[in-house]
């Protein structure tokens, strides 16, 4: 069993796997990720220079794709 820290921009799921009362969504995930040994860690965005970098990377491959697309239609 190996440990992973996942880390998030998004300050409120460290916290979500651990509230009592959750939605079906939350609950789904729940179910999928209880069996694995993970630990949620907050990163502040400014913080994440690389991962912005990179998801705007792939954002502008995928616009491009779709432009691409609208010219063959």
């Amino acid at each position: 069993n190996i440990h992973v820290d996942v880390f998030t921009d998004h300050k409120t799921l460290q916290y979500v796997f651990n509230q009592k009362d959750l939605n079906l969504r939350h609950r789904r995930w729940h179910e999928l990720l209880k069996d694995y040994d993970i630990s949620v860690l907050y990163h502040p965005d400014k913080a994440n220079v690389v991962a912005n970098a990179l998801s705007w990377l792939s954002m502008c491959s995928v616009t491009h794709i779709e432009d691409d697309r609208k010219e063959l239609i």
